[in-house]
């Protein structure tokens, strides 16, 4: 249930922003709103590598080594 309400949430965002983008070029100058699409990308491109970052630099769990025994 969970993973089909996240889906669909999914789905939904997906469906937002792509109406929104076409909102922004019919309500505003174009190169306005490529600007603002790029530096959104930029932004979400910054965010992602220091989340990928600081997930390797201070992982959940410890890894722990595995014996034979497992």
């Amino acid at each position: 249930m969970r993973r089909f309400v996240r889906r669909q949430l999914t789905y939904f965002l997906i469906g937002f922003v792509i109406t929104f983008v076409v909102y922004l070029f019919v309500r505003f100058d174009a190169d306005k709103v490529i600007l603002g699409v790029v530096i959104g990308a930029v932004g979400g491109i910054a965010l992602g590598i220091a989340l990928f970052w600081l997930e390797h630099k201070f992982p959940d769990e410890p890894e722990v080594p595995r014996t034979h025994g497992d």
